[in-house]
């Protein structure tokens, strides 16, 4: 850039004529009407569009697609849930057939006796020390 150049400067002109048609008895074009008109065209091919069979196709094919995958997830769900079912079932049959009832039962039993024994035994220790000192009705110490 050694020579300095002066810059370009371009300048337009805005004229504010009003639109005149080019041949004499034309007026100029409604452009409102033009707008409606495309409007209307395009109201025209999106219905068309909207009734067409390809769409109604597509339409009711995904419907049926969505029907047929909530309605496997529905198999799913009860398939998961009659397969856990079934492993408890058979778990508390297991857990059934483990117990030995003959030695609970004679654990029972041993435990019960016990018991009572120990009551029984109390009870003789009331009877004889109390015949003594106070009758054996039972109202020991009660006047």
């Amino acid at each position: 850039m050694a020579n300095q150049e002066e810059p370009i400067r371009i300048v337009i002109e805005e004229e504010d004529l009003p639109l005149i048609p080019d041949k004499p008895g034309r007026s100029a074009p409604d452009v409102k009407a033009g707008a409606k008109q495309v409007g209307d065209k395009a109201a025209e091919l999106a219905q068309k569009a909207w009734d067409s069979e390809p769409r109604r196709k597509v339409t009711d094919g995904a419907a049926a697609l969505a029907a047929k995958g909530s309605k496997a997830v529905a198999n799913k769900m009860a398939d998961t849930m009659e397969q856990q079912a079934r492993q408890q079932a058979t778990a508390l049959q297991h857990r059934v057939q483990e117990t030995d009832w003959k030695e609970e039962a004679k654990k029972g039993s041993a435990q019960g006796l016990r018991w009572l024994s120990e009551k029984l035994s109390a009870l003789a220790d009331r009877v004889t020390t109390g015949s003594s000192s106070a009758p054996a009705d039972g109202t020991e110490g009660k006047e």
